[in-house]
């Protein structure tokens, strides 16, 4: 008879600095940024999504299949790994958003100005109880590869919920964006602003209801930096077809 022995807390903090299993599939081992080569192929996009009240929105891909196991493991299992291979998947959501359509993003691209990322905020308990702000550090991961792609990218964290907000989980539309309402405010923590010319692009994990992206947009405009457009990784709005 086979004994499986629970694995040990060295072995449980090993596996989560140097993940042994795809972030998307659970096979392992992971290829680089925690993917295999299967799942990292299979998250065809980006795709248009449509959100009434918050301008032109983007996400990477469905909220489906492994990104939607990857976002998961990323936001709630301690996968900060996933980063960067998340980040990666935003690089054509970005060029897709940007005016100029698909493709504006890249080297041949001429003085195409710096965009600046806005974190959609998380909840500061939420924060606490993952390690950080994952929207946030997603947005520091997606910077430098915008960047590299010819568009150069800063992160400006100006949002920010207070304790007042409640978990969304379970909440229909109108009681996100009440919930929003009475805890979204501006940060106030970015020294430099956007100049003439530079996009402004709020980011967020998923998007389901559309609330977050509405209540963050007049307040942003308020504050003087009105966004662009919003680009996310996946997107929760659109029913799936069964094959």
């Amino acid at each position: 008879m086979t004994t499986h022995r629970a694995p040990t807390p060295f072995a449980a903090l090993l596996d989560l600095l140097l993940p042994r299993t795809c972030g998307g599939c659970g096979a392992g081992p992971p290829g680089s940024g925690g993917w295999c080569p299967a799942c990292a192929d299979d998250t065809a996009g980006p795709i248009a999504v449509r959100v009434p009240g918050a301008g032109r929105v983007v996400a990477a891909a469905r909220y489906r299949g492994p990104l939607r196991r990857a976002v998961l493991a990323y936001k709630e299992r301690g996968r900060r790994d996933l980063a960067p291979e998340l980040a990666a998947l935003l690089v054509p959501a970005v060029a897709a958003v940007l005016p100029g359509g698909p493709g504006a993003v890249g080297p041949a691209r001429a003085d195409p100005g710096r965009v600046w990322l806005v974190p959609a905020p998380s909840r500061p308990s939420a924060a606490r109880a993952r390690g950080g702000d994952h929207v946030l550090r997603l947005c520091r991961a997606l910077a430098p590869r915008l960047t590299a792609a010819g568009l150069p990218a800063r992160v400006l964290p100006v949002l920010a919920l207070d304790r007042r907000a409640r978990d969304s989980v379970g909440l229909d539309a109108a009681a996100r964006a009440e919930n929003l309402a009475s805890a979204l405010r501006p940060a106030g923590g970015a020294r430099r602003g956007p100049g003439p010319d530079e996009p402004v692009l709020l980011v967020d994990d998923v998007v389901t209801t559309g609330a977050t992206l509405r209540a963050c947009h007049p307040v942003l405009a308020r504050i003087g930096v009105p966004a662009a457009g919003s680009v996310l990784l996946a997107d929760a709005t659109t029913p799936v077809r069964s094959r």
